[in-house]
């Protein structure tokens, strides 16, 4: 009976960790531009924008399709770099799980 308090209580203290590092991924903040600065995209770390810039150069209605393929790409990358700073914080805060 002892074992499954143990595991409960384990499970109690994984679920305190993981809603500490949600709260702390909130903080976090990504930063990325497009190759010519064109648009700037701030990205938190639960993968929310949290300010979208462009350029005015790209706003112009002859570039919609640039824009729009450049914009994909850029959030990309930005959801790449949320990806690396998640792994390098779990980590950081949870080095005893293997990621």
């Amino acid at each position: 009976m002892a074992g499954i308090f143990d595991t409960l209580k384990q499970l109690s203290e994984l679920r305190k960790q993981a809603a500490q590092f949600q709260k702390l991924l909130l903080n976090k903040i990504v930063e990325v531009s497009s190759p010519g600065n064109e648009i700037k995209i701030k990205v938190n770390g639960k993968m929310e924008i949290l300010n979208l810039e462009f350029s005015p150069e790209v706003l112009k209605p002859e570039k919609k399709e640039y824009l729009e393929r450049l914009f994909i790409k850029t959030w990309a990358n930005a959801q790449k770099e949320v990806e690396k700073l998640i792994r390098k914080e779990i980590k950081m805060q949870l080095p005893n799980i293997p990621f």
